[in-house]
């Protein structure tokens, strides 16, 4: 704003001379009283300019009429009325104009329509500043935070309701998303961009703390690697919903990412079946691998249960390790096969569930020929996405979440994480 600029300039100007002009003496017993001395009079200071601004939207003499926006007939003037708005600045009081329509007997402000202000709401900067750090702590740490850094004084709820007001732009968004990414136009017109020329992607599920209970919160993330090996330019999605469910979202999420155009399409994740069986449905052309360290962790228990040796143990561990991981499966298994106790149950026999395991994913577990084409084959983002969303928030200490409070925490979390946190758009 050219008047902010020009204000800045003033003071700027002045200052020296209204130091001067001080008939007092100025002194301090040490930084810490200036630095809060300051930061108050600045917010108070700016409080009053967003006053100013905001009255000085409106011409001195008003209208006598303003088109109705409720029925389009014409509103009468009435009076100046005060406003109130949550404003980074604090509560920001201000006098509009007040038109009343005698047609539909409905008021309004056309100063609070002009400038998108919903009195007594948050504008749209507290609202993501609110929900910025609503996403990264419980709130009443929020609360406390803000209160420190930013000398905003908002309570618990309105932090909660900040970060679901975030959530449903972002459910929004990913349902315009899923909607473009269906349309067959668009995915004409995409088949003519080129894509990524290599793209990861993964999916995974934890367990949250909810009201009724614990439920699987399901996710993904895509992402790229530099040269170093280092995951960048990461995007995340989430949901508290059944597989099925999450199946739009994965197609559009990666539709997003032009992972159908991309040269080579990579998904690293763990044996679960609902993670393969999407994968199939909507990205067949994807190489799939089963996670390295997922795979391996199947040995240990069958080693543990079959030597009482600890030099026999590591010995059998280390070949099998070695054999899994150049990719000879035929080896694996039937090390694996050799130690099975029939008599117990599949489920309580680690060398049976290890057989099995291997069994159904062999063709992922092709470990020296990922290496070979400098394919990560852990899914360490994925892992990491987990945590971030999980017991990075959900699973604070105390936390326990309405289903659908959790939900919009999650999604505004993913936005944050994903690095799209100044594009949403809040109403």
């Amino acid at each position: 704003m050219e008047f902010i600029t020009y204000l800045q300039q003033c003071l700027k100007d002045h200052l020296s001379e209204i130091v001067a002009d001080y008939e007092g003496k100025i002194e301090a017993s040490d930084l810490l009283e200036i630095e809060d001395a300051v930061k108050r009079m600045t917010h108070e200071f700016g409080n009053e300019v967003m006053r100013e601004i905001l009255e000085a939207q409106e011409a001195q003499y008003p209208a006598e009429t303003s088109k109705c926006p409720h029925c389009g007939q014409e509103a009468q003037y009435q009076r100046r009325r005060q406003g109130m708005v949550i404003t980074l600045q604090g509560r920001v009081y201000y006098q509009r104009s007040y038109y009343l329509c005698r047609h539909c007997q409905q008021g309004h402000y056309p100063l609070d329509e002009q400038l998108g202000i919903h009195p007594g709401q948050m504008s749209q900067a507290v609202v993501k500043i609110a929900a910025v750090v609503g996403v990264q702590t419980g709130f009443e740490t929020s609360r406390d935070l803000l209160a420190r850094t930013t000398q905003l004084e908002l309570s618990a709820n309105s932090i909660r309701q900040a970060c679901h007001q975030v959530g449903e732009v972002v459910l929004c968004n990913e349902a315009e998303q899923i909607t473009t990414s269906q349309d067959l136009a668009e995915q004409l017109a995409q088949k003519h961009k080129s894509g990524p020329k290599r793209l990861y992607g993964s999916l995974d599920g934890f367990q949250g703390p909810f009201r009724d209970g614990w439920h699987e919160v399901k996710g993904g993330v895509w992402w790229q690697v530099d040269e170093q090996g280092r995951a960048y330019h990461k995007t995340y999605y989430a949901d508290t919903c059944q597989a099925a469910d999450l199946s739009d979202l994965v197609w559009a999420s990666g539709f997003a990412r032009q992972a159908d155009q991309a040269e080579e399409l990579i998904f690293v994740a763990d044996g679960a079946d609902w993670i393969w069986r999407l994968v199939a449905e909507h990205f067949p052309q994807a190489v799939q691998i089963v996670d390295w360290y997922h795979a391996s962790s199947y040995l240990p228990p069958v080693a543990d249960e079959t030597f009482s040796d600890e030099i026999t143990r590591q010995d059998w561990l280390e070949q099998t390790k070695t054999a899994l991981w150049a990719g000879d499966l035929k080896t694996v298994i039937a090390a694996c096969r050799e130690h099975i106790r029939p008599q117990l149950a599949v489920d309580k026999d680690p060398a049976q569930k290890a057989v099995r395991y291997f069994t159904n994913h062999r063709h992922r577990m092709d470990y020296a020929t990922y290496r070979a084409k400098g394919y990560q084959i852990g899914s360490g983002t994925m892992e990491s996405a987990c945590k971030q969303l999980g017991v990075g928030r959900l699973k604070i200490t105390g936390a326990r979440w309405l289903k659908t409070g959790g939900r919009l925490v999650t999604k505004a979390r993913t936005a944050y994480l994903s690095g799209q946190w100044d594009q949403l758009k809040i109403a």
